[in-house]
């Protein structure tokens, strides 16, 4: 009996040996399915997108007689009300009272950006390294560097007798204070030639709130010293120009005696505004002229920094 329970204890213990041995060949061979195995969870990556902000509704503009609101304005300070409404309205401000009927925005913002009628950016002026345009029927001005506009303002072009001309220019020389060939008593400060044979030319003067001048562009002092300052001037070599100033583009027409454009704003309040493409049409057929001159420029510019450092 003795013999029998110990062949049997070494039976049991070889099979067990056996089947110990036959799991492992098993799972070697035949190794589980995937769809058995215990899923491995994935690392989930959140993107946040950015949230999209909507443009600003564009600005309402209403009419108001100024004779309502007289004591209002002589009471206002310098700020941006009162700047908002002298560029809308393209005057000075003690002029303000004397118009007849005003054009008021629905709102006020800081600066006069929001007023522009001309577009942020202009794709097709990208390579433009400067230009300004100055346009009749908006009465304004717009500066662009590469095609993005970082000026602009109201101006006062040449009256219907005597009105300013269109096409391309160049701002030529500047004086900060000269004396108008015209009328003796007319000082015009920050000076810019524009046309040295007509004495066409943008300064600081008088703006009343529709063409004034005598052919010239007025400007407020503010925008008269800042383009004084930003414009290239001519370069003048043995009598002849050997590098042009900065390109000025003037374009359009001014409505005289139908009355003031900006004034259809309270029924149309973006009919005042040219688009990017309206801008490249009226630039395109300056253009080639424009990169020339910008060309001959760099070129002059690069020969003196090499001249100033031939190391």
């Amino acid at each position: 009996m003795e013999y029998l329970r110990e062949n049997w204890l070494k039976i049991f213990g070889i099979q067990l040996s056996l089947g110990v041995v036959a799991f492992f060949v098993f799972q070697q061979f035949f190794p589980a399915k995937m769809d058995k195995v215990a899923p491995v969870a994935k690392e989930v990556v959140v993107v946040e997108e950015e949230p999209v902000i909507p443009p600003p509704p564009p600005i309402k503009y209403s009419l108001v007689a100024s004779k309502d609101t007289t004591a209002w304005l002589e009471s206002l300070t310098a700020g941006d009300t009162l700047m908002a409404l002298m560029v809308i309205n393209r005057t000075d401000s003690w002029r303000l009272k004397h118009i007849d009927t005003l054009v008021f925005p629905d709102s006020i913002g800081v600066g006069i950006d929001m007023y522009a009628p001309f577009p942020e950016q202009v794709e097709g002026l990208a390579a433009v390294k400067k230009i300004l345009f100055v346009s009749h029927y908006m009465q304004a001005f717009a500066v662009y560097e590469n095609g993005e506009r970082i000026k602009w303002g109201p101006v006062s072009l040449g009256r219907k007798v005597k009105p300013t001309p269109v096409g391309l220019f160049a701002t030529n020389w500047k004086s900060k204070r000269t004396t108008s060939t015209i009328n003796s008593s007319w000082i015009l400060d920050w000076y810019f030639n524009l046309d040295n044979f007509e004495g066409i030319g943008m300064h600081q003067y008088a703006l009343p709130g529709f063409p004034a001048s005598h052919g010239c562009v007025r400007l407020y002092n503010d925008d008269a010293n800042w383009l004084y300052h930003w414009a290239d001037q001519w370069k003048i070599e043995e009598g002849k120009i050997a590098v042009y100033g900065s390109p000025v583009v003037i374009f359009g027409e001014y409505p005289y005696g139908e009355g003031r454009p900006w004034v259809t704003m309270a029924k149309d309040s973006m009919g005042l505004e040219i688009t990017p493409a309206g801008l490249t049409t009226v630039t395109e057929e300056y253009l080639p002229i424009i990169m020339e001159r910008q060309v001959q420029r760099d070129s002059l510019e690069q020969t003196k920094l090499l001249a100033e450092d031939p190391a």
